[in-house]
């Protein structure tokens, strides 16, 4: 009779064990994987912020130091009058070292932007491809930032195609 006694109360032991692991255990560690799934999201989500951060700390960096090259390439005049000038001689030794022929230079209104201004300066002349593909290299590779506008080229003399004329508005930045 003991030994129907101790069957009957390690099957009520292991019945109670298991109510408990099902009615109290189970929810709490239910509650505990959703909280432990949304605090690894989160710190996956700052991870993946710190990275980024770094990122762009070193992108603020290079853009940093391209604003100091791009500065040093400003004009540096004190006035647009002469800004202006020296931008008209700049595009005239340019043209002369390409061996083009320039009719017609003039600078443009000057447009100004928060603490920069913009000399346009608009000239024609003529010359064959390789003379203005020189310019434009020219242009291209001047310590002075200097942006072209708009440009046309034009086939005048059908006798002589290789002659083109060609209009260009050239812009210089600089800083007020």
């Amino acid at each position: 009779m003991s030994r129907k006694k101790y069957i009957l109360l390690a099957a009520a032991l292991v019945m109670t064990l298991l109510l408990f692991q099902t009615y109290v255990m189970k929810p709490k560690s239910e509650t505990m994987r959703e909280e432990i799934q949304l605090k690894y999201a989160t710190l996956q989500k700052y991870e993946t912020y710190m990275e980024g951060s770094s990122i762009t700390d070193a992108e603020i960096r290079t853009t940093g130091e391209e604003m100091k090259i791009l500065l040093g390439k400003l004009l540096k005049d004190p006035s647009e009058f002469l800004a202006a000038a020296r931008l008209q001689k700049e595009i005239s030794e340019l043209s002369q070292n390409a061996g083009l022929n320039i009719q017609t230079i003039r600078p443009l209104n000057t447009v100004k932007a928060k603490s920069f201004f913009f000399i346009p300066v608009y000239f024609e002349g003529s010359g064959t491809i390789r003379q203005i593909g020189s310019f434009l290299n020219d242009v291209e590779n001047h310590p002075v930032l200097l942006k072209i506008e708009k440009m046309s080229i034009n086939v005048t003399n059908m006798q002589n195609p290789r002659e083109l004329r060609f209009k260009m508005q050239i812009s210089g930045l600089g800083k007020l």
